[in-house]
């Protein structure tokens, strides 16, 4: 500790370059380890040293190396809290660095805020401080030429995904007057990078747990076919099938692949798990063939001749939710399943029972 006291005093804007490189270069080297992260987690003065540095030092090699520290510190969850705490405003600095489409490390920054913005008790106090910059995010995001250095701005996708935990963020992604939504889940198809197709699938996932709005997302927002196509393949179907489908999965070729990234995968299953809360998604879903496109998807997991395929925790949801889809309203004998009172002995005897059969 007193060792990296006397570092500390090297990480000024002030200081000569070489003596401030030679700084950062240790400090860099002490977050490749858990035992020098918990050390410098100790250290609020250096995390708000190498804040500052990060985002006003002049020379490039500085604040690049500066800014990897905090990349370092900010993958975990204690290290997340201590750079919040530590660096005043660091997510409105983020998203303002971000947003400069002129910034060459907006790779790194967005690494940074994705990171901190993941726990969920963070989450809300980092959709705080760049609300009112989240518009501009967006932009960013859904221009894939937005920045002049090349930066890719991918990890814009698991941050909308990280807001979208908190009530908050729902609703700002949510709001029936805005296109915001109808923006993003496009990039439920983006093939270009998992990262980013991965934190749209994620914000998904997120705002399907909130029931209120499926008959938005369904018939204002259109997402069935967009969830249908990631998890349908190149099998034939009957006339009668085909006319169920929407236009989009109606007569799909040969060569069409599925998803290949089982937790995107597994996302999209919860997706429609959630959206099979109401009554009337329910019927909205069968009456879209979302039935008929899991058959095939269970019986692609079920098989051993794609690589890609067998994932047991996607043929459970898949299984979760045709066992709801395959039974009459009669037979489920609710409106609405999230107002069911089910209780915890019964919820950890189905978790344990789930957990055997991803084990066998």
């Amino acid at each position: 500790m007193e060792s990296l006291k006397e570092i500390q005093q090297f990480l000024t804007i002030e200081t000569p370059q070489h003596l401030k490189s030679i700084a950062i270069t240790y400090i860099l080297s002490l977050t490749g380890s858990k035992e020098g992260q918990e050390l410098l987690y100790k250290s609020s003065d250096t995390v708000t040293a190498l804040g500052k540095l990060a985002n006003t030092d002049k020379d490039p090699l500085v604040s690049k190396e500066s800014l990897l520290c905090l990349v370092n510190l900010s993958a975990e969850e204690d290290g997340a809290t201590v750079l919040l705490k530590s660096i005043p405003k660091l997510a409105e600095i983020c998203a303002k660095n971000i947003i400069d489409e002129n910034c060459a490390l907006s790779d790194a920054w967005s690494m940074v805020l994705s990171n901190v913005s993941r726990p969920y008790e963070l989450a809300e106090q980092v959709f705080n401080e760049i609300e009112s910059e989240l518009d501009k995010l967006i932009t960013a995001f859904t221009r894939i030429d937005y920045n002049k250095k090349k930066c890719h701005l991918n990890y814009l996708g698991p941050i909308f995904s990280n807001l979208s935990q908190v009530s908050k963020g729902r609703e700002y992604f949510c709001k029936a007057d805005s296109e915001t939504l109808s923006r993003l889940i496009p990039f439920v198809q983006y093939e270009a990078s998992v990262v980013r197709k991965g934190g749209i699938v994620g914000l998904l996932k997120n705002i399907c747990f909130d029931s209120s709005i499926h008959s938005h997302l369904l018939e204002d927002i259109d997402i069935l076919p967009i969830i249908l196509l990631s998890l349908a393949g190149p099998e034939e179907y009957t006339d009668e099938e085909n006319d169920k489908f929407p236009m989009e999965l109606q007569f799909l070729s040969p060569d069409k692949e599925r998803e290949i990234d089982p937790d995107i995968r597994k996302m999209l299953l919860d997706s429609l798990n959630q959206l099979c809360a109401t009554r009337k998604a329910r019927e909205f879903l069968r009456s879209k063939g979302t039935y008929e496109i899991l058959r095939e998807l269970h019986k692609w997991e079920n098989s051993k001749e794609n690589s890609a395929a067998g994932d047991k925790l996607c043929l459970l949801s898949c299984e979760n939710v045709v066992d709801i889809l395959i039974r009459t309203e009669d037979e489920i004998g609710e409106d609405n399943l999230k107002s069911l009172d089910v209780p915890n002995d019964l919820v950890e005897k189905f978790d344990k029972m789930d957990s055997n059969l991803v084990e066998e």
